[in-house]
């Protein structure tokens, strides 16, 4: 039994030294927490972009100085991945200006919060087509030519609009924070003889009118009938003592054939010669006696 013991403990300290073949291998820091991000964080090379979200409709956008077109814009904007920059402005709100960067392959989403600080006034005149222009002047100092876009102080504030050779028009506004007041001002001429102008056409003389020399003409006809009618009226015996005679006299013309002076030499056949019709002639003759 000692022997089966001892022999037991012999196969195991020989075992010993050269350790355990089925311990457990030392731990080693996991692979994954060196690995790149997952593709699936970033999207698919050359579709970058940015998205702009603005509450405030209306207002223009500029990327990169290029108008792109008024808010709101609902689709992804490409763009290539870099620094940009970004202006988002309307009247009566302050402007948005910023530089945002880019990233290949990734979208961008910017939000836009335009805050109103002024009104705006725009004022037309459709009934002036051509000639000077229209002015406004808000609070009696000059803004601009109609048509005209501006931005006012908030407040009240009188408008007036004219031009020259036309009667001014004057109303009041109310500016408001982000409120823009439209009007179409309608101006009217003035007279004729107030209008410094108006371009006036040249004063027609007497003299020149047409019915002047109608009844110039009708005057001369009616004078020469008085004159001519009782001269030829008095002088109706004279005709009488005219006779017109007309005779006609007729002289014949004759033609002859003329005669062979040599016979013929060879038998030829030679039809006789006849004359052409006589032609009367006719002239006419007139005489006068008294």
């Amino acid at each position: 039994m000692r022997a089966w013991i001892g022999l037991v403990s012999l196969l195991l300290l020989l075992l010993l030294p050269n350790g355990s073949t089925s311990a457990a291998p030392p731990h080693r820091p996991a692979a994954a927490t060196t690995a790149p991000p997952t593709p699936a964080a970033a999207a698919p090379s050359g579709s970058s972009g940015v998205r702009i979200q603005c509450m405030t409709e209306g207002a223009e956008l500029f990327l990169d100085g290029e108008l792109m077109g008024q808010t709101p814009f609902k689709d992804v904007i490409p763009l290539a991945a870099g620094e940009h920059t970004i202006r988002v402005s309307r009247l009566g709100f302050t402007p948005h200006i910023d530089v945002f960067k880019i990233k290949a392959g990734q979208t961008t989403r910017i939000e836009v919060e335009l805050t109103p600080i002024s009104g705006v006034l725009g004022i037309t005149s459709s009934s002036v087509k051509d000639g000077p222009a229209v002015r406004v002047f808000i609070d009696d100092k000059f803004f601009g030519k109609a048509p005209l876009e501006t931005e006012m102080p908030l407040g009240n504030h009188q408008v007036r609009v004219e031009r020259p050779g036309y009667y001014s028009e004057s109303f009041a506004v109310k500016a408001e924070p982000g409120k823009r007041i439209d009007k179409d001002v309608e101006l009217k001429p003035l007279p004729a003889d107030q209008n410094p102008y108006l371009v006036k056409q040249p004063q027609v003389k007497w003299y020149q009118k047409w019915w002047v020399w109608t009844i110039a003409a009708v005057g001369v006809a009616a004078v020469a009938t008085a004159i001519i009618v009782p001269v030829v009226l008095s002088q109706r015996t004279i005709c009488k003592e005219v006779d017109v005679c007309t005779t006609i006299g007729t002289a014949a013309i004759t033609v002859q054939p003329q005669s062979l002076t040599q016979p013929l030499t060879t038998p030829s056949f030679v039809a006789p010669l006849a004359a052409p019709p006589a032609r009367p002639s006719f002239v006419p003759s007139l005489t006068l006696s008294f």
